[in-house]
């Protein structure tokens, strides 16, 4: 390089970074997105991995384009990340921090796109960062980490192609929503939810342009090997959601529904995202995204009628957040201490709702913590209660359980441990089995619960199998001998979960690939 060229790499160097410092609205979307993710990388080795995440970990090592209960993007992803960062749980937990913090900076960015100042681009970035969903599901791998990021995304770049028609945007669009279809399944719910919106809306002429349908085009070829192996397998993913919405999922009404997402929100934020759905119905500056308001109302709508879960809908809060703080900063402009105090109190109410979020305690501190702030009375799913919320159970004693099939598979003798095979009642018990068998030295672990189902019986003879958690009437239909010979405990499981026997099975009574299929369960 030149002593000239030199010079001038340096000179755009320096410009590059005085453009950054002189642009205040840079600086801080830049800054809360850092802490947002520096936040959950700090907090990420939690109290253990979760049961989903063991699952998912498991589906990385049977890669393929579809699974029975979701699309195949997020074994691509635990995949990644057990290459990358092998099976440390922070690592593990990497790119959900990532997702978390670029998703607080989208909010930051389309609040000053709807005419924000700096006051609206924070206030969007906290109550986002710190709403208890976005705190709890930037701590896990699951498929809902990536959720908000894919659909902020989507009607971003849908906004900015819609503006200027550049093909490129389209493309990206395109690509997208492909991602989002591979991630979950909810993408075609929100997708379908917008294109009525818009139909709706003075964004209507959208539907008509050459790039939307090259944008469908891009989404459709991504997701058509997903969508073949779905009508290959007989489309197990509907069967899922029947049974889910029959026997495990919470059914709400409209006013417990909303009275949910408040909550998941954080109550105190919901001042933010109600005036951002009234800023884009009504607001002339709302007007070019008055579809996304639209959008919102039909989901919900929807949602409600199939008894969704109440976080389903929580993806589509990051614009209404941004909307509804471009609607208190001006309406608090007169009176700029109140607003910073609200702010503030955000800031307060989200930091005192964390620990309930995400593992932020040691677990005895968070026992005493929960008699302040109690939430295992909000349900997704039909468990009794137990000692500490849902989501931080499914987190908790699977060592033990490793520990506890251990003494049962050493008690065998060493004719029955070479034909051993561990069966049990879902996947995140067969997951944690096999995730920490090298520790333990555990045999192989089957299941009839969603994609463990197709596993199979492994090629085992069925001659000695350590059941979990079956109902022993049950194994009687296989097995002639069948005795408990162990239990799993551990006290912070939810009571269904818990205080699980487990039962020796022998004597087979016909050939066990044969008895197979009597244990599938997609739910």
């Amino acid at each position: 390089m030149s002593l000239e060229a030199a010079a001038h790499a340096g000179q755009s160097r320096k410009a590059s970074a005085e453009s950054f410092t002189s642009d205040p609205s840079l600086v801080l979307v830049t800054s809360i997105g850092l802490a947002t993710f520096v936040l959950h990388v700090l907090t990420s080795g939690g109290y253990g991995y979760q049961r989903d995440e063991l699952y998912f970990i498991n589906n990385a090592q049977h890669l393929a384009w579809g699974y029975v209960d979701q699309p195949p993007l997020i074994a691509l992803v635990a995949k990644f990340a057990l290459f990358v960062f092998g099976e440390s749980l922070t690592g593990l937990r990497f790119l959900p921090a990532l997702a978390a913090g670029a998703t607080v900076v989208m909010a930051g960015r389309i609040a000053r796109r709807l005419g924000g100042g700096l006051l609206a681009q924070g206030l969007a970035m906290v109550a986002l960062g710190l709403a208890p969903f976005y705190l709890a599901i930037g701590n896990l791998l699951t498929m809902n980490a990536f959720e908000p990021l894919l659909w902020t995304s989507a009607a971003y770049v849908f906004l900015k192609a819609d503006e200027d028609e550049r093909i490129g945007r389209w493309l990206l669009l395109g690509l997208i929503l492909g991602l989002g279809f591979l991630n979950k399944y909810s993408m075609f719910f929100y997708a379908g939810s917008a294109a009525l919106a818009i139909a709706l809306s003075p964004q209507r002429r959208a539907l008509k342009r050459p790039g939307l349908r090259l944008a469908l085009g891009v989404a459709l070829l991504l997701v058509t090997p997903n969508l073949m192996w779905q009508a290959g397998h007989g489309w197990p993913q509907f069967e899922v959601l029947r049974n889910a919405a029959a026997g495990k999922n919470v059914a709400l009404g409209p006013l417990r529904f909303f009275g949910e997402q408040i909550l998941m929100m954080n109550p105190l934020s919901a001042l933010v995202w109600i005036s951002g759905l009234g800023f884009l119905l009504f607001s002339g500056d709302g007007r070019k995204m008055r579809w996304f308001a639209f959008t919102y109302l039909i989901l919900a709508g929807v949602y409600i009628g199939l008894q969704a879960k109440v976080y389903y809908l929580a993806p589509i809060y990051p614009i209404l957040i941004a909307a509804g703080a471009v609607a208190v900063e001006r309406a608090l402009r007169p009176r700029p201490v109140l607003a910073y105090a609200y702010v503030a109190a955000l800031v307060a109410s989200g930091l005192v709702i964390a620990p309930e979020a995400f593992p932020l305690l040691p677990l005895p501190t968070f026992l005493g913590y929960q008699r302040l702030i109690d939430v295992r009375g909000i349900k997704m799913e039909k468990h009794p209660e137990g000692l500490v919320p849902q989501h931080f159970a499914d987190m908790l004693g699977w060592r033990t359980l490793a520990e506890t099939m251990s003494r049962a598979y050493e008690d065998l003798t060493p004719a029955q441990q070479a034909e051993a095979v561990i069966l049990t009642r879902d996947y995140g018990q067969a997951a944690a089995l096999e995730f920490f068998a090298s520790d333990y030295d555990l045999p192989a672990a089957l299941s009839g619960h969603n994609n463990y189902y197709l596993y199979g019986t492994k090629d085992s003879s069925g001659d000695v199998v350590l059941a979990l958690g079956l109902d022993p009437s049950f194994l009687r239909t296989e097995w002639r001998s069948v005795k408990r010979v162990a239990t799993f405990h551990d006290r912070y499981l939810l009571p269904d979960q818990n205080d699980l026997a487990i039962y020796l099975c022998t004597e087979r009574m016909q050939d066990f690939a044969l008895w197979w299929p009597r244990t599938k369960h997609y739910i």
